[in-house]
C-alpha cells in the first residue's frame, strides 16, 4: 500500500516525460524525411540542369547546320 503512494504522485511526471520524448523522436524523424527529401530534390535539380544543358548544346549544333546550309 505504502509503494503505491508513493508511485501514484509520480504518474504525472512520467506520462509528461514520455510525451517529451515521443515529441523529441517525431521532430527527429521529420528532419531525417526531409534531409532526405532535400537530398533528393538536388539530385533531381542537377540531372534538370545536365539534360537541359545538353539539349541547349543539341540546339546550338542544329542552329549551326542550319546556318552552314542557308
Amino acid at each position: 500500500m505504502m509503494f503505491l503512494s508513493l508511485i501514484i504522485p509520480l504518474v504525472p511526471l512520467l506520462i509528461f516525460i514520455l510525451m517529451i520524448v515521443f515529441v523529441i523522436r517525431a521532430v527527429h524523424r521529420m528532419e531525417r524525411r526531409a534531409e532526405e527529401r532535400l537530398k533528393l530534390d538536388k539530385e533531381s535539380a542537377t540531372l534538370q540542369h545536365k539534360q537541359i544543358q545538353d539539349i541547349n548544346d543539341r540546339l546550338t549544333n542544329i542552329e549551326n547546320m542550319l546556318k552552314e546550309v542557308e
